[in-house]
């Protein structure tokens, strides 16, 4: 598996190996033909933040293998989360004329002005999981990613019927000014008040989708209101395993607060079965990463996608956990 360094920036670039796709054949996915040998695309991918959650982990370790096996010349750079790396990098793999760019934006409208001279340099940018602010949205070629909003208002009608629709919740947010962290509040908030009007929020902090950042604001919330939470909300299952983690030192019995997230980790899948987890959806890393690159292999090829392409994000609840696999990620 790809370690990422602490340095600002890291590069690793993806050679053709051996066992990878022919380098004259086109993909059955491609539904057109190949300008060139993919031996001979090459591709930048910035990804938000890989050191910071394993589902981002695995998007990248995913980005890299995959780009292998197609035998297409990648580099996935890590910004660690700050738009202005993420600016640059940008800058950077657009002045080398690669044929596509995937961006996994880190914010939602700082990152418009390079997205923009990319575009207009000829370079086909492609935004993946995180959609860009619409002003940007010109200069795109297409977004692959799960839709942020379904799965927000998923977890709220998780949480208001495990709630019996009423009761007092906390929320454990992403990074402010991403959008997902947008979407995922605006659309929770908004389902909760449309169909769960008697569901009362006591107080929303950002964790910035930190496990031992949300452990702490949820020891916090325990202070502050003490018996008075019923359920909690968090934006993923990265956070929500620190959530649980501050139930358990809390002397929390499972199920005694309800918890319900989006995005499903392995070690979500197993506190579910623990009876800890009350709620989330299905969402891979493995799944999204694909997307991407095969969307910017089309586009590096003059093929027109489709504004928009999602990936499937099921609810998972302990009644049908079983279901699933469990996560490897």
């Amino acid at each position: 598996m790809t370690k990422f360094t602490k340095a600002l920036a890291v590069a690793t670039t993806v050679a053709l190996g051996a066992g990878t796709a022919m380098a004259g054949d086109a993909p059955d996915w491609l539904d057109g033909e190949l300008k060139k040998p993919l031996s001979e695309t090459r591709i930048g991918i910035t990804v938000l933040y890989p050191g910071s959650n394993a589902y981002q982990a695995k998007y990248a370790e995913t980005a890299e293998a995959y780009s292998k096996e197609l035998g297409i010349q990648a580099t996935v750079m890590d910004p660690q989360g700050d738009p202005a790396v993420q600016f640059d990098q940008i800058q950077d793999m657009a002045s080398q004329n690669p044929d596509a760019l995937v961006v996994w934006p880190t914010s939602q409208n700082a990152l418009i002005p390079a997205i923009r001279n990319a575009a207009r340099g000829g370079i086909p940018v492609i935004t993946s999981n995180s959609p860009i602010g619409e002003a940007g949205r010109r200069y795109v070629k297409g977004h692959t990613g799960p839709d942020d909003c379904a799965q927000a208002e998923q977890s709220a009608e998780m949480l208001g019927d495990a709630l019996g629709g009423e009761g007092n919740i906390v929320v454990v947010e992403g990074t402010p000014g991403y959008s997902v962290s947008i979407l995922r509040k605006n659309c929770f908030l908004d389902k909760l008040a449309d169909q769960y009007p008697n569901v009362n929020i006591l107080a929303s902090q950002t964790a910035e989708w930190n496990r031992e950042k949300a452990q702490t604001v949820m020891e916090t919330y325990l202070t502050q209101f003490g018996d008075k939470i019923d359920g909690v909300y968090a934006f993923d299952d990265g956070m929500g395993l620190g959530v649980v983690s501050a139930l358990q030192s809390a002397g929390k019995k499972p199920g005694e607060i309800k918890v319900v997230t989006c995005n499903q980790f392995g070690e979500g899948w197993d506190k579910m079965k623990e009876g800890w987890m009350t709620g989330t959806n299905k969402q891979s890393p493995i799944d999204d990463a694909i997307l991407a690159i095969q969307t910017a292999v089309k586009v590096a090829n003059g093929i027109d996608v489709p504004a928009l392409q999602g990936i499937d994000t099921p609810k998972v609840t302990p009644d049908n956990v079983d279901e699933f696999e469990r996560p490897t990620w």
